[in-house]
């Protein structure tokens, strides 16, 4: 498979989710901040965002690091869950209008297209339905990988599931720890400043406030 796409001349746009394809960092931030309360920690939301990416455990084992809080392994992955039960009550439902439309052009226009997120799989369905995960020939969850980013583990297996190599793809991220995690793998990046300005998203290719910026970019890299 990899073969037929590198002779074929095919490119990969691998994006992650939250706060890229959805609006939903401050979800998550929010459901962070409402499980840790209980324990006299307030969690600054900003903190929250420049850690997306990472799984829950990985999140929750670096604010329980930081405060120095003691906390058995059942009682963390109770309040895991009850993070993700808070999350999926108020998750949101659909794709972002640009990203549809993103989407779309960049499909007809022969582009791969895949789906790279620290979420589980139940809130990636929880957010989207079937016909809009339908569009992704890769759909690489929480549960697909071992070492979640910055690590570049989740962008290399969706690498090997569609047979495009590094080089072929772009990687379009929200999040410092996405964005490491894909120059990691060897991509080239376009940040999105849904959620962190500018000036905190430093090592990606290049910077769009919106995705309907995205066609024509991914376009000049391709023929660049």
């Amino acid at each position: 498979m990899a073969e037929e796409a590198i002779s074929a001349g095919q490119w990969a746009a691998l994006f992650d989710l939250d706060g890229v394809l959805i609006d939903s960092s401050e979800i998550h931030a929010g459901s962070w901040v409402q499980v840790f309360r209980p324990y006299g920690i307030e969690l600054p939301p900003e903190r929250l965002h420049r850690q997306e990416g990472r799984r829950s455990l990985d999140i929750a084992y670096g604010i329980i690091e930081d405060f120095g809080l003691k906390i058995t392994r059942s009682a963390l992955d109770e309040l895991i869950e009850r993070k993700r039960e808070i999350y999926r009550r108020s998750a949101p439902r659909g794709l972002r209008t640009d990203a549809t439309a993103a989407l779309e052009i960049l499909g007809t226009a022969g582009w791969i297209l895949g789906l790279v997120t620290g979420s589980v799989r139940k809130n990636v369905e929880t957010a989207l339905h079937g016909d809009e995960l339908g569009v992704f020939d890769v759909v690489i969850t929480a549960e697909s990988y071992s070492r979640s980013k910055p690590d570049p583990e989740p962008y290399l297996t969706a690498c090997r599931e569609i047979g495009v190599v590094p080089a072929r793809c772009v990687v379009i991220e929200n999040a410092p720890l996405g964005i490491a995690s894909a120059c990691a793998a060897g991509m080239r990046v376009v940040a999105l400043t849904s959620t962190l300005p500018e000036s905190d998203l430093q090592g990606a290719d290049a910077v769009i406030d919106d995705l309907t910026e995205l066609p024509q970019l991914l376009r000049s890299f391709r023929q660049a």
